[in-house]
């Protein structure tokens, strides 16, 4: 059971990765202050509806 578990997170690492890092950005870019923060999220929604309709795509 953990051995699946451990595939299926090493098959979605990357996706992982990247989502990690893109929350870790608006994080920070709140702590710059509240509107870095806000463009940051609508920035990061672009960018994640751009790479779904990528990989939605790619079936």
């Amino acid at each position: 059971m953990i051995n699946n578990l451990f595939k299926w997170i090493w098959q979605y690492f990357d996706v992982l990765c990247f989502l990690a890092a893109l929350i870790f950005a608006v994080w920070g870019c709140f702590l710059l202050s509240f509107t870095a923060g806000v463009f940051s999220i609508a920035v990061g929604l672009v960018i994640l509806g751009y790479l779904s309709e990528k990989i939605a795509n790619l079936h």
